[in-house]
């Protein structure tokens, strides 16, 4: 199911320039970081932009599964019962007044 729901992501994932400079400049203060610490620090700060990539994609995919078993529900509540139609209803409701006209014709 995780592999799916990933490629299911892809295929509906877009990438707005907004989000493209923000990364770009996250990477341009990495660098810029990175150069001016020392190996140790250095080791230790991509351990942590690791973690970081790593958590940011576990939470896309959780928000996007979460948000493709709501469309789900959803597709299921309106397949259950039939589509409003607002035709349907006026015919429904023309029908009942016909239906009433005749009775009361009957009766007197």
């Amino acid at each position: 199911m995780y592999d799916y729901m990933k490629a299911l992501q892809r295929q509906f994932e877009t990438n707005p320039r907004s989000i493209q400079e923000l990364a770009d400049e996250v990477e341009r203060t990495h660098k810029e970081l990175s150069s001016r610490l020392a190996k140790d620090d250095r080791k230790l700060l991509l351990r942590l932009v690791d973690m970081e990539d790593h958590l940011r994609g576990t939470a896309t995919l959780h928000s996007f599964t979460c948000g493709y078993r709501l469309a789900c529900g959803i597709h299921r509540e309106l397949a259950e019962e039939p589509m409003y139609s607002f035709a349907k209803e006026e015919e429904e409701r023309a029908c009942r007044k016909a239906q009433a006209n005749d009775e009361n014709d009957t009766e007197t």
